[in-house]
């Protein structure tokens, strides 16, 4: 199976850690007091955090870094109605099993979280499908040896906030 039709699996598995997302500002660590949540990088973003690894020209860093912007541009819309989508949490020092005091709410049911899980998919799908026709596009600028390792970096990337992922949620389930 190729890469391209295995990256909309592996981002499936990695994108539910975006709806618990901060702009990017708060990635890179604004200064705010509440702890921040990162969202998963872009193929892109991938692709400029080892632009040594894949011996990018400095032509192939600028077109990757426009086609990243317009991503990010593209993709605000649909992250501001996830961050919307998002369950609130209490503010820090507000008790909750974090702080040792009694759970913060009920969970959720199952009902309710369903629901919210039609609510987010399609905006997920919208996010991977954007990622994919911006990937695809900075591909035609990569030379073939380039590519491979990229397809390699990314696959490696993605398995790992898949792990991450899942081992965030045996934890919830740990705490429940």
């Amino acid at each position: 199976m190729s890469f391209l039709k295995k990256l909309p699996v592996v981002m499936m598995l990695a994108f539910p850690v975006l709806a618990c997302a901060q702009d990017a500002q708060a990635q890179r660590g604004s200064g705010g007091g509440e702890m921040m949540r990162r969202r998963p990088p872009s193929s892109l973003q991938l692709l400029l955090e080892n632009r040594e690894t894949l011996a990018l020209t400095p032509e192939q860093v600028g077109t990757v870094s426009g086609l990243q912007a317009a991503l990010e541009e593209k993709n605000a819309p649909l992250i501001e109605k996830l961050e919307a989508l998002r369950p609130p949490h209490p503010p820090p020092g507000a008790g909750g099993r974090a702080n040792g005091g009694p759970p913060a709410g009920a969970p959720p049911d199952a009902a309710t979280m369903e629901a919210r899980r039609q609510q987010l998919e399609p905006l997920f799908q919208e996010v991977r499908a954007n990622d994919d026709a911006a990937y695809a596009q900075a591909e035609a600028v990569l030379s073939d040896t380039q590519k491979t390792r990229a397809r390699e970096l990314i696959t490696q990337a993605r398995e790992q906030e898949r792990s991450r992922h899942e081992a965030m949620r045996q934890r919830m389930r740990g705490a429940q």
